[in-house]
């Protein structure tokens, strides 16, 4: 078993919709929809609604409205990791802003917090 290496611990999202962009220099800007599966202060996990085309290095914009206020944030990033099932693993920890980190991370663990299925008494 491996140990667990990230620094920040990552927080499980539902329903958290976020749109990427990737702007290219010799091609056309890449852009498409998506659903965030955790995040955390330096990474995210997202699963898109189809593939990257395998070159799409540049740096990643990734726009997320979040689930209360309905405020959009803006990250950026890159591309570290390839997933099975369109799934890919983003560092945003050295282009992002902290307090812009700082927003999202709040409301995405508000929002894990309220999305937990409470029992029924």
């Amino acid at each position: 078993m491996q140990n667990e290496q990230r620094k920040h611990p990552r927080i499980q999202v539902k329903e958290l919709k976020a749109h990427v962009s990737i702007d290219r220099v010799r091609e056309a800007p890449i852009e498409i929809d998506g659903d965030v599966i955790d995040i955390s202060y330096t990474g995210i996990k997202i699963r898109l609604n189809s593939p990257l085309p395998e070159e799409s290095e540049g740096i990643v914009k990734i726009v997320i409205v979040l689930p209360e206020s309905k405020i959009p944030i803006t990250i950026h990033g890159e591309i570290k990791h390839y997933c099975p099932h369109f799934e890919y693993g983003l560092h945003h920890g050295n282009y992002s802003t902290e307090e812009a980190l700082d927003e999202l991370m709040f409301e995405c663990v508000k929002h894990a917090q309220t999305s937990i299925a409470m029992p029924v008494i």
